[in-house]
């Protein structure tokens, strides 16, 4: 583990009011690097907050306590747990892990599970931190994951490695699944990340497909004046959620983030007929059309590769 002071500099760089976010930024690297070394990444793709730091943004993005993937095989829950017993049994660069007794719990309605493993070191020694480490297992990727290397952090040059690339979902896929998160919960943090990339570029009608279909494995419909709606009134989020996650110079006005959403996401209205058809179907009675639609999403990737 790096040194208590070389973590200090880390959280003052950043802007950081809490070590520990800084802490568990750095007990994260060290995570990923273990599981990469022990294989049990080659069947996750990583999505998420933390992967969007980590992947895509690097320093100017919020800063994220947990480690979020989708299953890339069908190996059953216990299995990997297993296998995340064994590769915490050692210390590694004398950071001890464990997983508590209680093992893993389901979670969204039982689409995922999640285990919290604890974690100690020299200058942590409580035994008491710990980080989620979930799996979504209610869907196969639409799209073909892509292996992404870390964006540099400057506490990187004082690490005992270098940090390994990761397979990640695309980043069209994990911006479809913030959207699906905004508007199935009420997270400051998703919608917060949305705002982020709401005036970048982006393939928006491929991300507008990718919500429908994901809203539609999760038996949900989509109506996006909901969600627009929802944006607009902000009320619903959970905003000291947020706070303890980005810098203090960090501009987090809830005007400004939730003027970004509706505006940036109003692309969303514009649903094709299959997509508005697919949208209503909460029962899954239009697999056929599921299907193609899925396959038109990997057939816009490919047309676009030289």
């Amino acid at each position: 583990m790096l040194k208590q002071s070389q973590v200090q500099r880390y959280a003052h760089e950043s802007g950081l009011k809490d070590l520990m976010i800084a802490e568990r930024e750095v007990i994260l690297t060290f995570v990923l690097q273990l599981l990469a070394e022990k294989g049990v990444l080659a069947k996750l793709a990583f999505k998420g907050g933390t992967c969007i730091r980590k992947m895509f943004l690097g320093a100017p993005g919020r800063f994220s306590t947990d480690l979020d993937f989708t299953s890339l095989t069908q190996e059953q829950p216990d299995d990997l747990i297993l296998e995340l017993l064994q590769a915490f049994e050692q210390p590694y660069h004398d950071i001890q892990f464990e997983i508590p007794d209680k093992g893993w719990y389901t979670t969204s309605g039982g689409l995922s599970w999640a285990v919290n493993p604890v974690y100690r070191h020299e200058w942590n020694t409580g035994g008491a931190s710990q980080f989620e480490f979930q799996v979504s297992h209610r869907e196969t990727p639409t799209l073909e994951a892509e292996t992404v290397p870390q964006r540099e952090q400057s506490y990187f040059k004082h690490l005992p490695f270098v940090p390994v690339e990761i397979r990640c979902l695309s980043l069209a896929e994990i911006l479809a699944e913030k959207i699906r998160a905004s508007y199935q919960r009420n997270k400051a943090r998703d919608i917060y990340d949305l705002g982020i990339f709401a005036s970048t570029p982006f393939d928006r009608v491929l991300v507008r497909r990718l919500v429908v279909l994901k809203l539609w494995q999760a038996r949900d419909a989509f109506d996006p004046e909901a969600l627009l709606a929802k944006f607009e009134d902000a009320r619903s989020f959970d905003w000291d959620d947020l706070a303890q996650l980005v810098r203090k110079n960090q501009d987090v006005s809830r005007d400004r983030i939730v003027a970004e959403c509706v505006n940036g996401y109003a692309f969303l209205r514009e649903l094709s007929p299959d997509e508005r058809t697919l949208a209503q179907d909460r029962y899954q009675r239009e697999r056929t059309l599921w299907q193609r639609l899925s396959d038109e999403c990997r057939a816009m990737i490919s047309q676009k590769l030289p």
